[in-house]
């Protein structure tokens, strides 16, 4: 499989589609913890591999760069380097009357034990929409369509935490919501600041 000049989007999640097929029919033979590892290991090795194959010839530079990183990036980690280079290679490219008006922003993207930032672009004409309006994404849920355990209406009993079970991030996020709550950021402005000694 090659990029073939398309978004880099679509050639990663085709890539991901086909290796959820191969471990589904073909899964980790190995019985022993030690070896599970080290075949994993050489899969996503592999897998890095063959996507910075199928990348398209003007990001053999950011190609060389996650060749060489240490240690050796996950193909989530080497995804994400490429989409930043093709994002500024989109930005670096795109027409001069409309560079001012591309809107970006970082966004983080959770690999591994680091957060790696990532642009996201929008065009001329389009209104920024980062994910927090979701709102408008979603479908309302109504109170006839809530949850039919809790009766929450923002949910409905197939994703109920109570019937499911909590997933490991919810006491955590709890936490964080409590700790922030009835807590006011103030920010004051410093004054200028001068070389010349000032006499009060």
């Amino acid at each position: 499989m090659k990029q073939d000049g398309g978004p880099i989007e679509k050639y990663y999640n085709g890539l991901q589609g086909i290796w959820r097929e191969i471990d589904f029919r073909r899964p980790n033979p190995m019985v022993c913890a030690a070896d599970i590892e080290k075949y994993n290991l050489t899969i996503q090795e592999d897998r890095v591999y063959l996507f910075l194959d199928g990348l398209d010839d003007r990001l053999d530079n950011v190609r060389a760069d996650v060749l060489q990183m240490q240690p050796f990036p996950t193909v989530k980690q080497a995804y994400a380097r490429v989409r930043r280079e093709e994002l500024r290679q989109a930005v670096m490219l795109s027409n001069p009357d409309s560079t001012h008006a591309a809107a970006m922003t970082l966004k983080g993207v959770q690999t591994d034990s680091r957060q790696i930032p990532t642009l996201k672009l929008s065009k001329p004409g389009e209104s920024f929409d980062d994910g927090r309006n979701r709102t408008a994404q979603k479908t309302k849920i109504t109170k006839e369509s809530g949850c039919t355990k809790c009766g929450n209406p923002r949910h409905t009993i197939e994703t109920c935490f109570q019937v499911h079970g909590y997933p490991e991030w919810w006491k955590e996020l709890k936490a964080r919501k409590q700790a922030g709550r009835g807590k006011a950021v103030m920010v004051t402005a410093e004054p200028e600041l001068s070389l010349v000694p000032q006499d009060e």
